[in-house]
């Protein structure tokens, strides 16, 4: 009689937090620095509630000792925890 393996358990990686490294920091706080500087429009990618999502506006507030972001999606604008940012193109 052969044995069978047990099956591989499944990895959560989709849930898990993109790590990021100092210099991931770096040029995330100079891409909005340049955003709100020139009020250009930028993607910032978020990780929450286990997912990315993708905003594509233009920055109209930053508050740095709360840590809020507000971005003019369209005609709404949309409150995000710079915490929460892993991408800006």
């Amino acid at each position: 009689m052969t044995a069978i393996p047990k099956p591989a358990k499944a990895k959560k990686a989709a849930s898990a937090r993109p790590q990021l490294t100092e210099y991931d920091y770096q040029e995330i706080g100079e891409k909005l620095d340049e955003a709100i500087e020139f009020k250009s429009e930028i993607e910032i990618t978020i990780f929450i509630r286990k997912r990315l999502e993708r905003y594509i506006g233009v920055i109209s507030s930053a508050d740095g000792q709360t840590g809020k972001l507000s971005l003019r999606v369209g005609y709404e604008d949309v409150k995000i925890n710079m915490n929460d940012i892993v991408g800006i193109k």
